[in-house]
């Protein structure tokens, strides 16, 4: 569990770089933390669509984050069509607002979407399961699961059928910003990447 920073641990733009991938990697790993949970934004028609996602896997050593979802879902339509996500986290225990911004690849039963399905749960392999894909209009509310799905009633060896639509979205990321507010005054970081490697970091006005 990290803990929330002071103004004065703020000593260079190395230390708030790694700290921002700490930050990133605990919100992957740890289903409490604030940063577990985060919005994407993709484009379509000149238009912006946020969504809530959960942050599955960060490799901080080559600067790629991921989320799992479904292939039939519109927010992969526009990630087909522009490949490009942004991200946003944030915790307001450590008084950090990230954003991160790269070009997406998405993973379909390719080896890394067998190695993640692999550990996805029986409960969550429901929600892959199931007839009618998402964004499905309805005529009355449903969560669009069947008596089967809604019970857990079903093997694991049956929940392989929900292997044809999931996927994993990695970001590779061009560019990190890092938002910290205290009531001694707010901070503002910026770092760029190219290929995974760190081409540019500088502190901005917040």
């Amino acid at each position: 569990m990290l803990l929330p920073i002071e103004p004065e641990q703020i000593i260079d733009l190395p230390f708030v770089e790694n700290l921002c991938w700490e930050m990133l990697v605990e919100g992957a790993t740890n289903r409490k933390s604030a940063m577990h949970q985060a919005v994407i934004s993709t484009a379509k028609d000149n238009h912006a669509y946020m969504r809530t996602v959960v942050l599955r896997r960060v490799d901080a050593g080559s600067k790629k984050i991921y989320l799992h979802t479904d292939n039939r879902s519109k927010k992969m339509e526009d990630i087909h069509r522009n490949e490009h996500l942004s991200w946003l986290v944030y915790d307001q225990t450590l008084r950090s607002q990230i954003r991160l911004s790269g070009h997406a690849i998405v993973h379909h039963l390719d080896d890394l979407c067998t190695e993640q399905w692999a550990k996805t749960g029986h409960h969550s392999r429901r929600y892959y399961m199931t007839d009618q894909p998402p964004s499905t209009t309805l005529d009355q509310p449903s969560t669009g699961l069947n008596e089967a799905l809604t019970a857990f009633d079903y093997s694991m060896e049956e929940s392989e059928s929900g292997f044809q639509h999931f996927v994993v979205v990695e970001t590779c990321i061009d560019w990190m910003e890092w938002y910290y507010t205290h009531s001694k005054g707010n901070r503002r970081a910026r770092f760029t990447y190219n290929n995974g490697s760190l081409s540019s970091a500088t502190w901005l006005m917040p």
